[in-house]
């Protein structure tokens, strides 16, 4: 099953107004975590971690551009 990024964006920003304000990042952090599980596509995980600084942050995890252990080996060298 495929689902078009736009209405992710409009399902999340429809379930964010029903959130508290100090449950949003955990919110955020778990679906995304969800969404990574289910196998959406990299890109489109990026198209939505621009949405707002909530999915940003949630994104962090998932979407680094390199890992740490890679850039600490680089400067090894």
């Amino acid at each position: 099953m495929s689902i078009e990024i736009d209405a992710l964006v409009d399902a999340y920003n429809t379930m964010k107004e029903y959130v508290p304000g100090k449950d949003r990042q955990a919110a955020a952090d778990h679906l995304f975590s969800i969404l990574n599980d289910s196998g959406i596509s990299e890109q489109d995980l990026r198209e939505l971690a621009g949405v707002d600084s909530y999915l940003s942050r949630a994104s962090a995890e998932y979407l680094d551009p390199e890992d740490e252990e890679d850039s600490e080996d680089e400067m090894d060298y």
